[in-house]
């Protein structure tokens, strides 16, 4: 029998406009999920979703959002005295 091969799939969305994904194997079905809605509350992180390796293969299929749903990148402030 095949040990199966969980892995949490983060893509980030950079304020400078780069985008960027990686994967992490996770050793559960359960403890991906929590780490999932961990990484889901990180303003940065602009999707993030669980799945198994099939075959030994993972494949990603992306989706271009829509302006409504595409999550707003908090921009970086320097608050300063004006003494």
């Amino acid at each position: 029998m095949d040990a199966s091969v969980i892995v949490m799939i983060v893509t980030l969305a950079m304020p400078n406009g780069d985008n960027s994904v990686s994967v992490k194997p996770m050793v559960s079905v359960d403890k991906c999920r929590i780490e999932a809605q961990i990484e889901a509350s990180d303003p940065y992180v602009s999707a993030v979703e669980c799945s198994e390796l099939t075959d030994g293969k993972l494949e990603l299929m992306f989706k271009r959002l829509d302006g409504a749903e595409e999550r707003k990148i908090p921009e970086a402030v320097v608050e300063r005295s004006t003494g």
